[in-house]
């Protein structure tokens, strides 16, 4: 399975994008602890070509809108995570 892109979650949990059979995206969240490595089955996989592609942008892009709309002034504190916006 052909990896597109990591981003770290936190220290101990990473969101995979990956191709399946070049027809499907995987996203799934990978874990790194004592116990285990590798992928959990918290994630989706959906076809690319019926028209989910485009639909999944349009999701994408809605949930972009809301995150403007209330995005924090650089500096403030985020509630939940105590992370500062850059």
């Amino acid at each position: 399975m052909p990896k597109i892109e990591r981003i770290k979650l936190s220290d101990t949990q990473d969101l995979v994008a990956s191709l399946v059979d070049n027809e499907k995206l995987d996203l799934r969240i990978f874990v790194k602890t004592d116990d285990y490595t590798g992928a959990t089955k918290r994630g989706f996989r959906f076809y690319l070509f019926d028209n989910n592609w485009i639909e999944f942008k349009k999701l994408i892009n809605e949930v972009d809108k809301a995150y403007n709309e209330i995005g924090r002034p650089r500096g403030e504190q985020c509630p939940r995570r105590n992370e500062t916006k850059r």
